[in-house]
């Protein structure tokens, strides 16, 4: 049954309100392959990207209520060394070859 055209405006207004529209270009080819993805889970293409979204959100440890990544944990202390000075890093290299200077 055809949809009624305030029902049509009713979809109208709630998608205008409501929803972002993301353009995606993708090439034809991955475009079949996330097709044949999406059938072979059962999806319709959009929920299939939607959910690869989610998916890597959650991943990523973003969330819609926090846009940032969470910080990392601090690094352990025996990661934190001295960085080699220019001359000193000059003089090592003199004393694994000696031939060339």
């Amino acid at each position: 049954m055809p949809l009624t055209e305030n029902q049509k405006q009713s979809r109208y207004n709630y998608a205008k309100n409501n929803l972002k529209r993301i353009p995606l270009d993708v090439q034809k080819e991955k475009y079949e392959e996330i097709k044949a993805a999406a059938d072979a889970a059962g999806e319709k293409v959009n929920g299939y990207i939607k959910k690869a979204i989610d998916e890597r959100m959650e991943r990523d440890k973003l969330s819609p209520e926090s846009p940032q990544k969470k910080s990392p944990p601090p690094e352990p202390e025996e990661v934190h060394t001295r960085r080699e000075t220019l001359d000193e890093k000059s003089e090592r290299l003199r004393k694994e070859h000696p031939s060339s200077h």
